[in-house]
């Protein structure tokens, strides 16, 4: 049996329900996702507020299957780091309606609210396993 769990906006479920969820991702066959940034270079670039979302791409998952549009592709790691503060995580926060400084100003202020998304950056340059992340860029801008 294949276990297959995507990755979905689980923010309006209960604690408990959605740490299980969180955990399942881990032990799933295959993980679907999307990334923030992608360097010129190959290297996959989040931030993430808890962890949820890249921990499965560190560790866990059989395979690790990342879809994202020709828009997150930047020059290096510096252009990935900008575009995330400044465009993705800010547009993020609005959307979780969190009481953040980005989510009203359009950009990262690095601040210390207890709403702030921005908690775990990850850089993923390489894995042990040959193929286990699949990258599928689509030739059209999605997401931010």
């Amino acid at each position: 049996m294949v276990h297959i769990i995507f990755w979905i906006n689980t923010e309006i479920e209960l604690p408990v329900k959605k740490r299980r969820n969180y955990i399942e991702q881990i032990s799933a066959d295959t993980f679907l996702s999307g990334t923030n940034a992608i360097t010129e270079n190959g290297e996959l670039y989040n931030i993430d507020g808890n962890g949820s979302r890249v921990a499965p791409m560190i560790y866990g998952p059989e395979q690790v299957i990342i879809v994202a549009g020709i828009n997150k592709i930047v020059k290096n790691l510096d252009e990935a780091e900008k575009r995330v503060r400044n465009y993705a995580a800010p547009l993020d926060a609005k959307r979780l309606n969190k009481k953040t400084p980005c989510s009203s100003l359009g950009y990262c202020t690095d601040c210390k609210s207890p709403e702030r998304i921005c908690n775990d950056f990850v850089v993923i340059k390489k894995q042990f396993i040959k193929n286990r992340i699949k990258v599928i860029i689509i030739r059209k801008h999605l997401g931010y």
